[in-house]
Formats: structure tokens, sequence, C-alpha cells
């Protein structure tokens, strides 16, 4: 059971990189070709803090919701 949790909490982990990364290229196109001049035009660290607590208040209102299925039977 613990291993099955942590196995999907890594490949959820994992998810939640590769959709910011997908959105950080969308919008942060390489325009310039010398990769060590260019800067970032977003905040990566606030960025995945605002996933992190949006994807924990989906998977709470999902507990919340068991808990009522729970209850009525």
């Amino acid at each position: 059971m613990y291993d099955a949790a942590l196995n999907d909490m890594q490949t959820l982990e994992l998810e939640m990189i590769k959709i910011c990364s997908f959105f950080i290229n969308k919008v942060e196109p390489l325009t310039d070709t010398d990769l060590r001049n260019i800067l970032p035009t977003l905040d990566r660290q606030q960025m995945l803090a605002e996933i992190c607590e949006l994807e924990e208040s989906y998977q709470r209102a999902k507990l919340e919701l068991c808990m009522s299925y729970m209850e009525c039977y």
C-alpha cells in the first residue's frame, strides 16, 4: 500500500513538472540562440508553488467527496 502511494506521488510529481515545463516553454520562446544571455521572464518557483497549491486543493476536494460518500453508506 505504501509503495503504491509513493509511486503515485512520484508519477504525479513528474506530471506536474511536465505541465509546468510545457507552459514555461510556451510563454518563454527561445528567440535568441545564445543560451548564456537568456533571462527567465517567469518566476518558476512561484509557478511551481501555485501548481502544488492547486493540486493540494484538488486532492483535498476529492478526499472530502469520498468522505461524504462514506457517510452516506
